[in-house]
């Protein structure tokens, strides 16, 4: 008797322990075949093909790219209704980087052990950099959402950007605040971390070709939600246009109190998520009215009928417009699909064939035009917000290779 109360004793404990290990391995979303999302901790099985993600499903960025799981879904959900991929079903698999960069570190390390065809990664670029041995080690094929040129400068072999990069966007931003709206006096309000530093230091540089230099440069921190001191100092400056990075929520903080101060004559010209629904959505009022944006994409204002059709049906889905983000991911996965139908699933043809294959291919979210370090984006759509909505006003088909 005492021998089978020592035996349960141990049992009892080893199954405590194993339910400490699994807690403490997190946990994955995995979108099956027909659709519907479960939770577990386990890789996908059977002959199945897993299209991963890394991205922030919780903390200060999770807003901002949920389009990344949304358009990556919906591709995956209609590949699946027609039958697959060379008799194969698509399962999309996404670990949480809890918006923290070490936390996409660790995302994409325990992402990489299931065994994922590609992986759709985040939308910041710091994040992205930080992974970049990790991507070396795994060989998988890659597809940062982040547009600052570094991520592409690694030399790594397995990195394919989903989105277009910084070399063109702030220079874009320039080129239009000088030679559309006719200004010279120029601010640069920034978040305080590289993809701001990015911007800065390319606006700055496109300057001094004109022999002009910022007015004023401010910065704030990416918690930052009150803006007042970073805007009198550029109204004090005399600016006539302000040029801005930010996420969606610190956009919609500007965008408020710099009506609320009386500096609509200075013109607003945002980057690509002053645009996005979830920042318009924290507008009132024609709080955003007027302001301009450089973007790849503006899915609901894109006149394809094509583009149309399948943001009704994004919309309808998730109850709001698809943004660049989204538009991108859904390209993403089609044209992994569409590797896949050419040269099967072996991951070095996948790449090889984005990087020579893919050119000129208009998709929902850019003109996808890859190159031979990785860039695929070749597009900057500028916007101007109309009655709550963002119409593109002038498109530019940029390429900086």
């Amino acid at each position: 008797m005492k021998k089978s109360l020592y035996v349960l004793i141990l049992c009892t404990i080893a199954l405590a322990l194993t339910g400490m290990v699994l807690a403490g391995c997190g946990s994955t979303t995995t979108t099956s075949a027909s659709g519907g999302e479960t939770t577990t901790t386990a890789g996908a099985g059977g002959g199945d093909i897993i299209i991963g993600a890394v991205y922030g499903t919780t903390g200060k960025y999770a807003g901002g790219e949920a389009g990344i799981g949304n358009g990556a879904k919906m591709a995956i959900e209609e590949v699946n209704a027609a039958g697959g991929v060379n008799g194969q079903k698509l399962v999309f698999m996404a670990e949480d980087s809890g918006s923290e960069q070490a936390g996409a570190v660790n995302a994409y390390n325990r992402l990489a052990a299931k065994n994922p065809l590609v992986i759709i990664d985040t939308a910041l670029s710091s994040f992205a950099l930080a992974q970049m041995a990790d991507i070396a080690k795994a060989e998988i094929p890659t597809y940062p959402m982040g547009e600052n040129p570094a991520v592409t400068q690694q030399g790594n072999p397995w990195v394919l950007r989903f989105s277009t990069p910084d070399n063109v966007t702030p220079l874009a931003a320039v080129q239009f605040a000088l030679d559309d709206l006719k200004k010279t006096k120029v601010a640069i309000l920034r978040v305080n971390n590289e993809f701001g530093q990015t911007w800065e230091q390319l606006i700055t540089e496109e300057l001094k070709k004109r022999n002009l230099e910022p007015v004023a440069v401010e910065v704030f921190g990416a918690d930052d939600k009150d803006m007042t001191a970073q805007l009198n100092k550029i109204k004090s400056a005399g600016a006539d246009v302000m040029i801005v990075t930010a996420d969606p929520t610190t956009h919609a903080v500007i965008i408020k109190q710099r009506k609320q101060f009386g500096m609509s004559n200075i013109e607003y010209v945002g980057s690509n998520t002053a645009v996005m629904p979830q920042t318009l959505e924290l507008l009132t009022g024609g709080e955003a009215e007027g302001i301009y944006a450089l973007t790849s994409a503006v899915p609901p204002e894109d006149p394809d009928p094509k583009v149309q059709e399948w943001n009704a049906k994004y919309k309808e889905k998730y109850g709001i417009d698809a943004d660049y983000i989204a538009a991108d991911a859904y390209d993403s996965v089609m044209i992994t699909v569409d590797a896949v139908k050419a040269v099967g699933t072996d991951r070095a043809k996948i790449r090889d064939f984005i990087l020579n294959e893919v050119k000129g291919v208009k998709g929902m979210g850019n003109v996808w035009n890859f190159s031979p370090n990785g860039d695929g984006g070749t597009q900057v759509s500028i916007t101007q917000v109309k009655d709550g909505k963002a119409p593109v006003i002038k498109t530019i088909a940029a390429d900086v290779r």
